[in-house]
């Protein structure tokens, strides 16, 4: 999706709070407007909340029980469809709708991924990292557990946050907006990288500065990783 468009998607969508309602009552109720399943001895409800809160409200007398768990408050965009990707993506994950994920990329628990980020084949993206607005992750890429890959949302002409394939970013590292990692590289853990990094390098440091050649990381650490795939 062009950025233009996101903004705009962003900027006027309407904000809904949505819930999940279990509802008892005496006879038979419509919810009008919402997802609506089961019966009287047992509804379950989707939708927005003002929308499921009103229908409560006006059908009090014949209602005997209900619980309303809120799945979000007042967002304005729902979360990715995951039925249509090709990829391992544990609970807990947050991932934002107009994401591209490519097949066989894994997304653990925690973490997050915003609006019109893509995501590479056979890439993963460890716990609690956070991938933002529009950045771009290649193919068999490693983002460590709590990393930060700055997104870009607004300039639309602003430069996305680039990581190219086969590059390894330390846990908790920050790559900073527009910054481009070239592939073959890797970033040390807790490193803050501020400006573009070449191809094949190892970068360290606050902020994060060239120590050597990138080596070639120990065939068994690569076997473990498949096996843990």
């Amino acid at each position: 999706m062009e950025r233009e468009k996101m903004i705009s998607l962003i900027k006027n969508k309407n904000k809904t709070t949505l819930v999940k309602a279990y509802i008892q009552a005496k006879e038979d109720i419509v919810f009008k407007g919402v997802k609506q399943f089961g019966d009287k001895s047992l509804y379950l409800v989707i939708g927005d909340f003002n929308i499921i809160k009103k229908t409560i409200d006006d059908n009090k007398k014949i209602i005997k029980a209900f619980h309303i768990d809120i799945i979000n408050r007042n967002s304005n965009l729902p979360l990715l469809d995951y039925s249509k990707v090709n990829a391992r993506i544990e609970p807990g994950a947050i991932i934002r709708e107009h994401v591209k994920i490519k097949d066989n990329a894994i997304i653990l628990m925690g973490a997050v991924i915003n609006i019109g980020a893509e995501i590479g084949s056979n890439t993963m993206i460890d716990m609690n990292a956070v991938i933002g607005s529009n950045a771009k992750i290649g193919d068999n890429v490693h983002i460590g557990a709590g990393a930060v890959i700055a997104g870009v949302l607004e300039p639309p002409s602003s430069k996305p946050t680039i990581i190219e394939d086969n590059v390894f970013i330390g846990a908790n590292a920050v790559i900073l907006e527009g910054v481009r990692v070239c592939k073959d590289s890797i970033v040390g853990a807790g490193s803050i990288v501020t400006k573009d990094v070449p191809s094949g390098v190892v970068v360290v440091g606050v902020p994060a500065r060239i120590i050597k050649r990138s080596i070639n990381i120990d065939s068994n650490k690569i076997k473990k990783e498949g096996d843990l795939r």
